[in-house]
Formats: C-alpha cells, structure tokens, sequence
C-alpha cells in the first residue's frame, strides 16, 4: 500500500538543522500513529495456534527440517509474533525501483511473516512430498497429508480473513495480509492522513520561522 511522496527527506535535514524542537514534534506524532497500530495488531495475535492447527504450537523444541535444511518450520509462540511486530520512522534504502520508505510496518519474526503472508502465492497452501517426475522443479510442503496446506491456509485465514488491498501504483500488484495490513486497512487511512498532517504542520512552521520579521518604523 505505498504512496509516492517527495521532498520529505529535504525537509527532515531542514528541520533537523534549523528547527530540532519541529523535527522532534513531527516524529513524535509519526511515531505514535505508528505505534497505535502496532499495539491494535497486537491485540489480534491469538495465544495459542489458530484453527486446528494444534500440533503447530511450540513446546521449547528446536523444530527438526524433513527437508535437510539448516532450521525446521517455525513452531507458534504468540509472544515471539508480538514481539516481532516494529516499525520504524526512519528512511530506508533506495529499492532497485528508486524508492526508499520513509515510514515502516513489519512483522519481523519468522512465524508472524508466515501468519502475515500464508496463501499469498497459493491460496491453498503448496503441493506436498511427491514424485512428480525426473528434472521437476515444484516446491513441495513438508507434510505427507495432501490436504495439510489448505488446512494451515485456511486457520490463518481465521484469525481475521484473508485480505486483500489493490496497489496504488499498479492495478496488477495485489498485497495480502492478516494482521498489520489488516489493522492498517481497519484504520480507514487515519494513520496515513495523520502522518501526512503532521508532516504539512512541520513544513507550515518552519516556513513561518523562515520569513523575515517585517521591519517597523522608529516612532
């Protein structure tokens, strides 16, 4: 859900140089917007593993690989998921495309990326364990039930329903998510719109400071 904006990096160093106390108002009011859905978010990770997925919950076991890869399918711990929940105010760098994001939502941890994003690529989770013939190339799940991936799918999609939210720049790019998607869809553009305000009023002070005071006439 990006929006392009430009010249807000010119204004942070303006500010940070000529008026700190505007520059420390206007991240504190971003910050604390990005924070309210952090903390909404939050709220909506279940403690135990959602739908039928019992076996998913984790019991303090390093989770063994079926698959010969260096770590196993993270197991769910509610409060590793809340804990990877950040965001951050700050700019980052320039993507292959040009653009840099000046403000962040993320899911850090391994199990909230898989709550976040499972059945963005295959609504119905990924082909599993099979022969499907000599050179194939097809990912297959870890599970020997063929149905495990729509089962995991779609516990998932229990926590809110899958959701889905066009691009702004292109009506081909389609991002789904559960929880900070969710949560920032749920918001009906009030972060953005409060981000944006804060932004405005910082520029609408600092070029108030920058006009010369009008010079007055000695009595």
């Amino acid at each position: 859900m990006p929006i392009v904006l430009s010249g807000v990096d010119e204004l942070k160093r303006a500010l940070k140089k000529y008026a700190p106390d505007l520059r420390k108002e206007m991240d504190a009011t971003i910050k604390g917007e990005l924070k309210s859905v952090i903390d909404e978010t939050k709220q909506k990770v279940p403690s135990t593993p959602p739908g039928r997925l019992y076996n998913w919950q984790d019991k303090g076991r390093e989770p063994i690989s079926r698959t010969h890869r260096e770590r196993g399918f993270p197991l769910y711990n509610a409060l590793e998921v809340r804990r990877g929940l950040t965001y951050r105010a700050g700019t980052s760098r320039f993507n292959k495309a040009g653009f840099a994001a000046l403000f962040s939502l993320w899911n850090a941890s391994a199990v909230g990326a898989i709550m976040e994003t499972a059945g963005r690529v295959n609504s119905g989770g990924r082909p599993q364990m099979g022969n499907h013939g000599r050179g194939s190339t097809q990912k297959f799940g870890q599970s020997n039930y063929s149905g495990a991936g729509h089962v995991f799918v779609g516990s998932m999609n229990g926590i809110g329903g899958l959701k889905a939210y066009k691009s702004e720049t292109t009506q081909k790019q389609r991002s789904t998510g559960r929880l900070l998607y969710a949560s920032y869809a749920d918001r009906q553009g009030k972060t953005l719109d409060a981000i944006m305000k804060a932004i405005e009023l910082a520029n609408r002070k600092l070029q108030a400071r920058a006009k010369p005071a009008p010079i007055g006439k000695a009595a």
